[in-house]
């Protein structure tokens, strides 16, 4: 019998069930245990799985995840997998709602287990026991993703950002997350009903949260913000840099730093090839002063700025996002080094409150 043990926020039986019964189906798993209170300090992950097998018992972390899976989250999941490996000596199963084909071919690239409720498997036990299934469709194709507007993301951000928002008015919600007055009140009853915020609007999960901020930006945020990308006559990053402090400066453009070059701000260790910023307005001739020529390739990437929160704090006369949108900016981002860099970030600024703000 699996065995549960009750903690704030724990999975549950009936959400296990599915997997757990694919398990057993194997025909070399003799046994499987689950365990919630394994370790207190493990807040990132599910709970411990331990699988019984002729050859011995193999455990791992497992990760339960109801939400939608696009490119950042398997980004996170890898780089977290690799973590614990590394960390622990303990390999991660992803336990999904879905896993398509592409995201299933990543995973088993990095060497990631995964089972979904439409029957998609990748496990490996060692050298001894091995399954793998994929390709397999979801029967009933979620809503889920094409609910996630970008002002929902928006406010969604600002809850993250503010440690004050749950006890602010509409009109100050407003102001930080960029959103109409009238649509934040819709929204944050959205995000009540959905479980996201407490009745009193407080954020009800932090793990959750990180799910549902990633989403935001991938699949509404960031597309909505765009507003090109550039090259540049620079070839040096710190070069163009300065050249675009000077011209936003003379414009009165407000600005800020955002993926990488914010991540080498607040911890000197990733920088990246990519310059993304976020800016206050959008002008032709601020751009023709820079001498940047479109590219979809280019690393200079424009985003309009929303709110507040995209100006979270000035270092060395650089200003830069709050953490939340550099974490996402960096799992959104094809560079696996951006991904560490996220999880750096993540463990120092966004475990706690050190990165919320008044």
């Amino acid at each position: 019998m699996d065995r549960l043990e009750s903690r704030t926020m724990t999975v549950t039986q009936k959400q296990l069930s599915p997997y757990l019964e694919q398990l057993r189906a194997l025909d070399f798993v003799q046994a499987v245990e689950f365990s919630a209170g394994f370790k207190r300090d493990k807040r990132d992950v599910d709970g411990l799985l331990r699988i019984g097998t002729p050859k011995g018992t193999f455990a791992f972390y497992i990760e339960l995840k109801n939400s939608y899976l696009d490119r950042a989250h398997i980004n996170a999941l890898i780089t977290q997998a690799k973590y614990y490996a590394e960390k622990d000596r303990r390999l991660l199963l992803l336990l999904a709602r879905y896993v398509p084909a592409p995201s299933a071919e990543k995973l088993i690239d990095a060497g990631v287990s995964f089972i979904d409720l439409a029957g998609n498997v990748h496990l490996m036990l060692g050298k001894s026991y091995g399954r793998t299934v994929v390709g397999k469709r979801e029967q009933q194709r979620s809503k889920e993703a094409k609910t996630m507007t970008a002002a929902k993301g928006q406010l969604l951000f600002a809850f993250a950002a503010y440690e004050q928002a749950p006890a602010w008015t509409v009109r100050q919600l407003a102001e930080a997350s960029g959103v109409g007055k009238s649509n934040v009140a819709t929204i944050r009853k959205q995000l009540v009903d959905e479980g996201i915020l407490t009745r009193n609007f407080q954020l009800r999960d932090g793990k959750e949260l990180e799910s549902q901020l990633l989403r935001a930006y991938e699949q509404a945020v960031r597309p909505k913000l765009l507003i090109n990308r550039f090259r540049a006559a620079e070839s040096s990053t710190e070069q163009f840099l300065r050249k675009i402090r000077d011209t936003f400066s003379k414009a009165s453009l407000k600005w800020s730093l955002t993926g990488g070059p914010a991540a080498f701000e607040l911890q000197r260790f990733y920088k990246g090839a990519e310059i993304p910023i976020f800016v206050g307005s959008h002008a032709e001739a601020t751009l023709r002063e820079l001498r940047v020529l479109p590219d979809r390739n280019g690393p200079l990437i424009l985003l309009r700025a929303f709110g507040t929160v995209p100006f979270w704090k000035e270092i060395r006369r650089n200003t830069i996002a709050h953490p939340w949108l550099i974490y996402c900016e960096l799992m959104y981002s094809s560079d696996p080094r951006a991904h560490e860099a996220a999880e750096q970030l993540k463990a120092e600024f966004l475990r706690s409150d050190r990165a919320k703000q008044g």
